[in-house]
């Protein structure tokens, strides 16, 4: 009786296990296809494209966030080469200005998330040490002199690779934190500047405090701002921003859940008349495989398909049970061009191979010396 019962049970979960597989092998897909629409919107083919420097320099934004977009996604390409072209970019900066840039702490920012996308280490790149200079002291006046933006992808990057605070810091995470909550609106959203609401600043400013729910007024912000998107989600699934609705704003959103845990599809929040944030992100793609920034725009557009690969990879992880997408505690680095399955196929084939020649010549010289023995008697 009780094998009968357990049959059944164990065939449930091989069933449950099945369709999570299903699901995860869907979503890797999607991000493939995602990673390819990208490159597709960029030169009309799915090419390699990290070593055009001509086209995608380094430290330009376009290029920084395509590299960080294609390395987290698990896509090869010339990671090594952009890695080299970034580090001179910094040089070449620090040795032209001394910094790179005293207005704008975001370009620190970004620069950090890309050399941790690309497997190197942000304290010790292109002679510089990117994280003391372009947070724990930065000295271009304050990090938020661009608006919160400064504050929240600070802090973003401060916890991307868990650095230890140094005690003598002019800004801790603390003080980002606080002057984070500070320019939320009454109404929960965010802005470049209090009293403006948009969506994408919104789901950003998420992203920086989902490591902190913990705290209960940083929880209450949280929820505060998590309604506001609610209730500003169209009929279509997605958001207006600056007088349109964009795959941006959908984007930055599920980011934003998935950071927090949340998926998308699964958040009765998320979806009205039966379209969900999701479907309102997939309205936006082309037939070439990209994204258009707006439904008006016929092309897709680099820029909002970056973000698109962006947020699929971050649902992926979540799907997977990985750690949101700006942590990097056990990321491995990027995938170069040069490595592929068929190699490791090709390799793991020659090593087997090998082995079982070597196993069979002992096995021949066992038999043969067995054969001496049995002559010698």
């Amino acid at each position: 009786m009780k094998r009968r019962r357990i049959i059944p049970v164990l065939l449930c979960m091989m069933l449950i296990l099945l369709g999570a597989g299903t699901a995860v092998g869907t979503m890797k897909e999607e991000v493939r296809s995602a990673a390819k629409g990208l490159r597709t919107a960029l030169e009309g083919k799915d090419e390699m494209i990290l070593n055009r420097q001509e086209i995608l320099p380094a430290g330009s934004p376009q290029s920084d966030w395509a590299a960080m977009a294609l390395a987290l996604a698990g896509e090869k390409d010339h990671y090594q080469i952009y890695a080299k072209n970034l580090e001179t970019y910094v040089e070449e900066t620090y040795e032209r200005n001394g910094s790179l840039s005293d207005r704008k702490a975001t370009e620190y920012d970004r620069v950090i998330l890309t050399v941790l996308a690309l497997g190197r280490d942000p304290e010790q790149f292109g002679g510089a040490d990117l994280v003391e200079d372009g947070i724990w002291q930065y000295q271009g006046g304050s990090l938020g002199d661009q608006g919160v933006n400064g504050w929240i992808y600070s802090l973003i990057a401060a916890d991307a690779g868990s650095y230890e605070e140094p005690q003598d810091a002019k800004y801790t995470r603390e003080m980002m934190v606080e002057e984070i909550l500070a320019e939320q609106n009454e109404d929960g959203s965010f802005g470049l500047q209090k009293g403006s609401a948009d969506p994408d600043l919104t789901a950003m400013a998420l992203q920086a405090l989902a490591p902190y729910q913990e705290d209960s007024e940083v929880k209450a912000a949280s929820d505060e701002a998590l309604v506001w998107l609610s209730e500003h989600m169209t009929e279509h699934g997605s958001y207006v921003s600056y007088g349109e609705e964009s795959a941006e704003s959908c984007a930055q959103t599920v980011i934003a859940l998935c950071a927090l845990g949340t998926d998308p599809a699964e958040d009765d929040r998320f979806a009205k008349n039966g379209v969900t944030l999701l479907d309102g992100m997939e309205a936006f793609a082309r037939n070439d495989g990209g994204y258009a920034h707006a439904q008006s725009d016929r092309e897709s557009n680099f820029m909002a398909s970056e973000q698109v690969l962006l947020a699929k990879t971050a649902l992926l992880r979540l799907r997977q049970g990985e750690e949101r997408l700006y942590s990097f505690e056990q990321y491995t680095g990027p995938q170069e061009s040069g490595t592929s399955m068929r190699k490791i196929v090709i390799a793991v084939i020659a090593a087997a191979a090998a082995g079982a020649v070597v196993l069979a010549v002992r096995r021949k010289g066992k038999t043969n010396a067995g054969a001496d023995r049995t002559d010698s008697k």
